[in-house]
Formats: C-alpha cells, sequence, structure tokens
C-alpha cells in the first residue's frame, strides 16, 4: 500500500470519527433543548400568599371556596371552557345568573369535591385539576392539594385597601392575566370602574353629610338569624363609594355579625340592601315574612326602601365582573335625583362592550331581580 493511500484511508478515519462526533454532539445539543424547552414550559407565578406555584399548563381549573372567582376567570380570558370543578356556591350562582347563557360549558363543571362543605381530595384528583385555586386563608385546604401534587394557587377575598371590591377584583384579574398571558379585560376594568366613580363623586360633591342615607346590608335573614356586615367588609365599602352611612359599622359591627331585630329597630336604615347569600326578597320584609321578626316598623320598609342586590355575571354584593354597574345601580338608588341615567340601559351597554353579548329586555330584569335559589349555601 503506497503513502498516498494510506494517507487517504487515515483523512476518511479522521472525516468518520468526526462526523461520529458531531451527531453524537448534535444528538447532546437536541435532548439539551429539549429539556429547556420542556422546562420552559413550567412557569413559576407567585399567588397572593407569595408563594411561587409552578404552572404548566391552564386547561382544566377548578375553584374552591372562593366563590367568585369562576366568574373573574371568564371576565379575564372571555371562556368558561377551562373551568371544570367549583364550588357548589358558585355553582348556584352561575346556572341562576347571565353567566349560564354567556358561558354554558360552565354549567359542566363537577361540585363534587366538596363534601359537607369541606374539600374532598380524592374527588378533586379525579378532575384532575391543571390548577387549583382556594382562598388564602383555608390553609388546610391548600396544604392537601398541595401534598397531592395540584398546583394550588391562594387567592385572598380582601386586598390591601380592607375589603375595596373593585381594588379586590383588580387583583384576582392581574393574578389571572399572569396566569394566562390575557389582560385586556383588567385594563378595561379600572378604566370603566375609575369613571363611574368619577361620576359619582362629581354629584354627591354636592351632598350634606346630614343629608346621606343611613344604610344597612343584610347578609342573611331567616327564622333563626339575621346577619349583617359593617366595617372592613364589601358592603361598608359599597355605602361609601355611593355616599351612604353604614349604621352598622357605625355601630361598631365588623365583617358579619348575627344581631337581633332590637338592634335594627335602633338603627332604623333608610335603604336596607339584601344580599344574594340569602334567599330573602324584599317582599319578605315587607311583608313580614321572615320567622316572627316585624319589619313594618322600620322607615326603609314604610317607604319601600329595600332592594335586593342584582346578580349579573356573579352576585354583585362581592367583587365581580360587573362592579362598575354595582358602583351606579346603588348610587341611583341612594340618590334617584342625582342619578337620573337608565339603569337598563346602562347594563345593556356594559355587557355589549365587556361580554359581547345583546341583552334583552328580559335578561336585564332577571340581572336587577335575581331569584331566590341563586342564593343556595352548601353547609
Amino acid at each position: 500500500m503506497n503513502k498516498k493511500w494510506m494517507a487517504t484511508l487515515a483523512f476518511s478515519a479522521l472525516l468518520l470519527a468526526a462526523c461520529g462526533n458531531n451527531e453524537e454532539a448534535t444528538t447532546a445539543n437536541e435532548e439539551a433543548t429539549a429539556d429547556v424547552a420542556q422546562t420552559a414550559e413550567e412557569r413559576l407565578i407567585t399567588d397572593q400568599l407569595g408563594r411561587e406555584v409552578a404552572v404548566t399548563e391552564t386547561d382544566r381549573i377548578v375553584t374552591g371556596g372562593l366563590l367568585p372567582y369562576p366568574s373573574a376567570w371568564y371576565f379575564a380570558t372571555g371562556s368558561g371552557e377551562e373551568i371544570v370543578g367549583m364550588h357548589p356556591n358558585s355553582y348556584s350562582a352561575t346556572e341562576n345568573s347571565i353567566l349560564a347563557k354567556l358561558a354554558p360549558e360552565m354549567l359542566d363543571a363537577s361540585t363534587a369535591f366538596v363534601k359537607n362543605g369541606e374539600m374532598n381530595i380524592e374527588e378533586l384528583m379525579n378532575i384532575n385539576p391543571d390548577i387549583y385555586f382556594e382562598l388564602s386563608t383555608d390553609e388546610k385546604t391548600i396544604e392537601q392539594a398541595e401534598k397531592a401534587g395540584i398546583p394550588t394557587m391562594g387567592v385572598k377575598t380582601f386586598d390591601q385597601s380592607d375589603a375595596e371590591p373593585l381594588a379586590t377584583y383588580t387583583s384576582w384579574l392581574e393574578l389571572t392575566s399572569e396566569i394566562t398571558g390575557k389582560a385586556e379585560r383588567k385594563d378595561m376594568f379600572i378604566e370603566e370602574g375609575d369613571a363611574a366613580q368619577a361620576i359619582i363623586d362629581e354629584k354627591l360633591a354636592t351632598v350634606d353629610a346630614a343629608d346621606k342615607p343611613k344604610i344597612l346590608f343584610l347578609y342573611g335573614a331567616s327564622a333563626d338569624a339575621l346577619t349583617v356586615t359593617g366595617a372592613n367588609f364589601f358592603g361598608e365599602q359599597w355605602i361609601k363609594a355611593t355616599g351612604g352611612i353604614d349604621v352598622a359599622a357605625e355601630a361598631g359591627v365588623t365583617g358579619r355579625k348575627d344581631v337581633n331585630m332590637e338592634q335594627i329597630y335602633e338603627w332604623n336604615p333608610d335603604i336596607i340592601y339584601i344580599t344574594n347569600f340569602t334567599p330573602a326578597q324584599p317582599e319578605d320584609l315587607y311583608t313580614n315574612g321572615i320567622g316572627s321578626f316585624d319589619w313594618s316598623t322600620l322607615d326603609a320598609v314604610k317607604n319601600k326602601q329595600v332592594h335586593k342586590v342584582p346578580l349579573g355575571i356573579y352576585r354583585w354584593y362581592p367583587p365581580s365582573g360587573d362592579a362598575p354597574l354595582m358602583l351606579k345601580w346603588m348610587a341611583q338608588k341612594n340618590y334617584p335625583a342625582l342619578f337620573d341615567y337608565d339603569m337598563n340601559e346602562e347594563i345593556k351597554a356594559y355587557y355589549t362592550k365587556f361580554y359581547d353579548y345583546n341583552l334583552t329586555d328580559e335578561e336585564v330584569d332577571s340581572i336587577l331581580h335575581p331569584v331566590s335559589e341563586a342564593a343556595k349555601v352548601t353547609k
């Protein structure tokens, strides 16, 4: 074999070795790239407890004791398909609200993971959520879900502004936007809420303190108990924002509290608002239809100033996507002479803008006069 041939063989061997090394390097690079891509799919989202939660998918969402959150997910994303499980108390609001028409797929969500008012971890695992949303204060449930390997978001019901509904809802939209990358509706919501409050503040600037109505939020009403809300709860913020005096807060009530009828007589509110967390309706007060309680001597009852809080995309008392409408509705109830806009038209315009849905007159009426069944609460 001549030297030229030997050199050619040696060179060929080097080429083969190089090709082999390149193939191995290419394979290693491809595997590394795949690993990076797989890692990139997992994102760390900081929940409202300050915990970093690893999120990979957002196709299957389950919500627990944070009752308004299914509607908040829909508000932020324009979709309810991802909601595969929700608390029964969220479900009762959904099936008896306009949300059932906006996102009928949400009625397929399971409620089986809540048993006797508590989360059942086996049933939750059967639903197989990509993310589970729970009240930040429910440490037991959050711990159970985490131990089961379920990415769990702790979400606060009150923000730093002491239960200010619009700020609280904005914080939920911010978290949802971080998870989904969709922020358009959040920005629209903030703008709409600010505009509504500015209109109200301008009108109320002419109202003397002595002329402000005394207001009571009746959270729950049954033959067994009367529950009101006071300071550091949503009712107080609605009352302040719309120019009223919270008689329960003024008397030292904080949060929710059971009171007797004598206390309500003493307060004698000018206006009573009944939340959607009780089946009670204004007619029940007008006709003394709740247990043995006599409401007839109260100014609010005598003047027919008892109002059931509306139920749109969700109950309007806690934070909801309709919060700017709650401001306008309540301001008008408190001061009908000052706020002369057509509330039906305000609701229709809002739903067209935010939900791309044209409400009928009958649907607006159902929002303004929610049925008692929507208040179903699982103990």
